[in-house]
């Protein structure tokens, strides 16, 4: 479900910048424990690939969809 308050501000995408794992809060799961994740930690944006961009050129670890609840995303 989507966050409205910082640092999520009702963006859709959720990158964990300290793991590189890209979750989509439209379909998060209470396995996705975005809750857990440190706000310094976290890269909110409207779209998977604007994550993912983020995390390649700010050099995140291995970015990623969270298996739970970007599965078509997921690369183990």
């Amino acid at each position: 479900m989507r966050k409205f308050n910082p640092p999520f501000n009702g963006n859709r995408y959720v990158l964990n910048k300290n793991t590189g794992e890209i979750h989509d809060l439209d379909r998060e799961t209470e396995l996705c424990h975005i809750n857990d994740i440190s706000s310094d930690h976290i890269y909110a944006g409207d779209s998977y690939m604007g994550c993912l961009l983020y995390a390649q050129s700010n050099h995140c670890p291995s970015p990623n969809g969270c298996f739970y609840c970007q599965p078509e995303h997921d690369n183990g």
